[in-house]
């Protein structure tokens, strides 16, 4: 069985893991609260003292650095490096300044103990000058060093290195020569090398040498894991570790780790080079691009609060144990009697009323067992009353133990419906006795109207088929007339396009009559404008009468100068007369032509309305013949429809014959139905018979 199980179907279970929760737990939470505020105090204090180590050697570091670079930077002012290198780079005697120029270096980093040699190179970055040279590096170029293209601008630090004349890590400061008398004009840069280890930049005026690496291997205040160490930006270590003496220059630290570690403003957990857990944090070094990290073994931290764990797991075993034991016996006592009473419950939930119950306790689970007692005792009372009523007593009187006794209510409710329906059972059983008797005479009825039916359906078949050779004959018939009608609409449509051709002709004639009216009219205004003419020519002869006059008078003053003008006026008057003569004779021929003009232009005015009214009188026909038309196309479709109808009834007449046919088997299954229905009256009787015996069983009176 697995623990789930056991803890969830035992009540001593449950209670010795409710003791076991409500005591562990809260030991376990102070325990754990004292665990981690002791974790995070320690922590904190540790955080606190690495703070104050890595920013202690820091400013160490970065004072070492600045007082280098000054001292660097001071040198490179010196009158006798000045002077010697423009006097070399002038041509002025250059083996005696070169040997002064030596001479100055050796007696100034002599008495430095933080140096390991020192060079000067010109502009081209070629060493002119040099101390402490492994071998003679004189005219070897340093032009691609970035301490030479910084130097030549500005005080620089470089980045450690191995140096190639002797394999030792060394830093180099460097910063601009000027000339004599001038702060601008740069002739050279002075280069320091500073090894890393203090014991190569041993002076001999100043005694032991100083290094970075004394300063960051200072393990003072670190315990036996904490160190301090140098790493690049790039993550590259750069003095010695604690464990690793070969770290220098060859292992590297992960970049993106490096800042992330850079960025949090809080100690850190991660691993070390080494794989060791370690608790630390870094600090970038002012002035260069350097980062010192201070780190120290997480065990080493943590070890106090470890020992304090492991005691309190042990006072917390020792306490579950105590508790367990307590637990154990607490529940014992205490569950015996629920799991005694449980037994119980399951008989009874089986249907065996009949069990003893032994707990005689006073507290709430012996209340618990009387409250059984009485359930037991209502139960078996319970069970008598349905024996009697399954003995069919309904007359027992139940009393229910109280408002809320569900199952003493539902006997109670059960037996009072049980009366009721029964009663009813019993009227409904004398309503059947008395109904299926009814049900006799009316079903033997029924038969006998069923076989008078059947005679009945025999004749009406007989008529049908009657009616059915009439509605033959009718259907013929109107087939004939419907073959009428269809030749008569034809004729109709004959006519319909005769009277159309007739009112297209007519129209015809309408316009020629309008046309012919309108050529009369052109030519009574072409008569009118004759006659406007023989006007203008009649009063031309009047005034040629009057020139001739004129002239006969001019003439007869004139003397006998004048005769001509008097035959001329003479002449001039016989035309006159002459035109005026015709002028008449034209304008009685006008007035004739006018007069014959007026009569055409009545004649075709009265021969358009002649047109009109024969056209509209065509147009009456046409009307009065389309009408007769759709009255014959609707008579005729009225008789293709009576056809049709015929056809309907002579087709509906076959249906009405198959179905007098089946009406005439449905009345013979009726007959035989009403037969089965009575010796189905008679089982009905039977059953209200047994229904009134088995009602005499109950009590209900």
């Amino acid at each position: 069985m697995k623990m789930t199980e056991f803890i969830t179907r035992r009540i001593s279970s449950k209670l010795i893991a409710l003791f076991l929760l409500v005591s562990v737990i809260p030991i376990a939470l102070i325990a754990i609260i004292s665990y981690t505020s002791s974790r995070k105090s320690l922590r904190d204090s540790i955080e606190a003292d690495i703070n104050s180590v890595i920013h202690s050697r820091a400013k160490h570091i970065e004072d070492f650095v600045t007082v280098s670079l000054d001292i660097v930077n001071s040198a490179s002012a010196l009158s006798l490096f000045r002077d010697n290198l423009d006097n070399i780079q002038k041509g002025i005697d250059p083996v005696k300044s070169r040997g002064l120029l030596e001479g100055a270096m050796e007696s100034w980093t002599a008495k430095s103990n933080s140096f390991y040699r020192a060079k000067i190179l010109d502009l081209n970055g070629v060493i002119i000058a040099t101390t402490r040279s492994v071998f003679n590096d004189m005219g070897i170029s340093r032009s691609d060093k970035d301490y030479f293209k910084e130097g030549l601008k500005r005080p620089f630090v470089s980045d450690p290195y191995v140096s190639p004349d002797d394999n030792v890590e060394v830093i180099a400061y460097s910063s601009p020569i000027m000339a004599p008398g001038s702060k601008t004009d740069v002739i050279g840069v002075l280069v320091i090398h500073q090894a890393m280890t203090a014991e190569l930049n041993k002076g001999k005026s100043w005694g032991e040498g100083i290094g970075i690496n004394q300063i960051s291997n200072n393990y003072e205040g670190l315990g036996k894991t904490g160190e301090t160490y140098l790493v690049k930006d790039d993550g590259l270590i750069i003095t010695e570790s604690r464990f690793d003496k070969d770290a220098v220059m060859k292992i590297r630290i992960d970049p993106a780790a490096l800042i992330t570690r850079i960025d949090h403003s809080s100690l850190l957990t991660y691993n070390d080079y080494r794989g060791q857990k370690v608790i630390g944090g870094v600090h970038k070094i002012q002035g260069t691009t350097w980062l010192l990290i201070g780190e120290f073994d997480e065990a080493e931290v943590f070890h106090p609060v470890a020992r304090f764990g492991t005691i309190i797991l042990i006072l917390g075993a020792i306490m579950l144990i105590l508790v367990t034991l307590s637990a154990y016996l607490i529940a014992r006592n205490f569950s015996k009697p629920i799991v005694h009473l449980t037994q119980v419950a399951g008989a009874m939930a089986l249907g065996d009323f009949n069990q003893t119950i032994s707990v005689t306790l006073k507290d709430e689970i012996g209340h618990l067992a009387d409250s059984f007692r009485t359930m037991q005792v209502a139960m078996l009372e319970k069970a008598e009353m349905a024996k009697e009523i399954s003995e069919g007593n309904l007359l027992i009187k139940i009393i229910p133990l109280s408002d809320k006794d569900t199952m003493g209510i539902a006997f109670q409710t059960m037996v009072a419906k049980l009366r009721l329906q029964l009663r009813d059972i019993s009227e409904g059983i004398n309503v059947l006795a008395s109904s299926s008797s009814e049900i006799m005479a009316a079903v033997s009825q029924l038969a006998s109207n069923s076989a008078e039916t059947a005679t009945s359906v025999g004749e009406t078949t007989t008529t049908i088929e009657e009616v059915k050779q009439t509605a033959t004959v009718s259907n013929q018939r109107a087939k004939i007339v419907s073959e009428n009608a269809i030749r008569l609409t034809d004729i109709s449509k004959e006519g319909n396009r005769a009277i159309a051709n007739t009112i297209e002709g007519m129209t015809k004639i309408k316009l020629q009559m309008g046309a012919i009216a309108g050529m009369v009219v052109k030519l009574s205004e072409q008569s009118q404008t004759i006659g406007e003419i023989t006007a203008t020519v009649n009063e031309l002869a009047e005034q040629s009468n009057l020139l001739a006059v004129n002239a006969a008078i001019e003439a007869a003053k004139a003397g006998e100068q004048g005769r001509g003008f008097t035959v001329v006026a003479q002449e001039i008057k016989m035309l006159s007369e002459r035109s005026k003569e015709a002028t008449g004779q034209v304008r009685g021929i006008l007035r004739d032509i006018q007069k014959s003009i007026s009569s055409a232009v009545m004649a075709t005015e009265e021969g358009g309305r002649a047109v009109e009214d024969g056209l509209r009188l065509t147009n009456q026909s046409g009307e009065t013949i389309r009408v007769l038309s759709e009255s014959v196309t609707e008579a005729a479709n009225v008789a293709i429809q009576i056809a049709a109808s015929s056809q309907q009834q002579l087709e509906g007449m076959d249906q009405v014959v198959v179905a007098m046919e089946n009406i005439r088997e449905a009345s013979t299954q009726t007959v035989i139905s009403t037969q089965q229905s009575v010796e189905s009256v008679n089982d009905l009787q039977k059953v209200g018979q047994k229904l009134e015996a088995m009602m005499k069983q109950y009590k209900l009176k």
